[in-house]
């Protein structure tokens, strides 16, 4: 292993910055959040375990980084695939919606695996400015979305846009630890066949969830326009 010289300027900075995130990517690729040392990471990037902590102090603010950038191509995707669905039939424009969110949460996307763990363990060990720059973002991000969505679905009420994309988001969170049990739960579903009807899967109970969120706004927005 060649361990790389200190970077000096901004760019060079930045650069090393970079590596670092790419490092950490590639081995979230083949394990859990737990199971991924920050010296591995260092290893696999080329540099001193200390080089890493020089630009992120816990090993939780390295992965929130990730996330935020998942994040914010999740919300380009959404915007791109919003404004193409505008104008489109109402029914249509529904069905595009949910098999459009559908596809972009795909089994072994970075997102699924650090959404579930935002709250729970990353958000539990960074720094103030860490945490209010990440919640900036999303909070920048959100209103602009959500806009959009209710451009392609006239039926939903001015700020229902935002309240069905957090709403999403807990959808995912929850479905993503449903539908994967521990290995000893899975045992469990495996011999015991009356209980595997608490088994989720997340492919076909996310978009009808989802589903089932638009359709009951929609019957209850038009209700109160009666």
């Amino acid at each position: 292993m060649v361990i790389a010289k200190r970077a000096r300027s901004n760019e060079q900075k930045g650069e090393r910055r970079e590596e670092i995130l790419v490092a950490a990517e590639v081995f979230l690729e083949k394990k859990s959040f737990r199971r991924i040392g920050i010296a591995d990471i260092a290893a696999q990037a080329g540099m001193a375990k200390g080089t890493v902590f020089l630009y992120f102090k816990t090993k939780e603010e390295l992965f929130l980084a990730i996330a935020a950038r998942e994040f914010e191509q999740w919300f380009d995707e959404m915007d791109r695939s919003f404004a193409e669905i505008a104008g489109s039939p109402e029914k249509e424009a529904r069905n595009r919606v949910l098999s459009a969110l559908s596809e972009m949460l795909e089994p072994d996307a970075h997102l699924i695996n650090l959404i579930p763990i935002v709250h729970t363990v990353l958000e539990q060990n960074i720094r103030y400015p860490q945490a209010r720059e990440f919640k900036q973002m999303l909070g920048r991000r959100l209103p602009h979305t959500g806009a959009l969505l209710e451009g392609c679905l006239p039926f939903l009420r001015p700020g229902q846009g935002v309240t069905f994309l957090l709403w999403m988001y807990a959808l995912v969170i929850g479905f993503s630890h449903l539908a994967t049990p521990a290995p000893v739960i899975k045992k469990v579903f495996q011999k015991e066949p009356a209980l595997r009807m608490m088994q989720i899967d997340f492919g076909a109970s996310y978009p009808d969830a989802l589903g089932a969120i638009l359709d009951g706004w929609k019957a209850q927005n038009r209700g109160r326009k009666k």
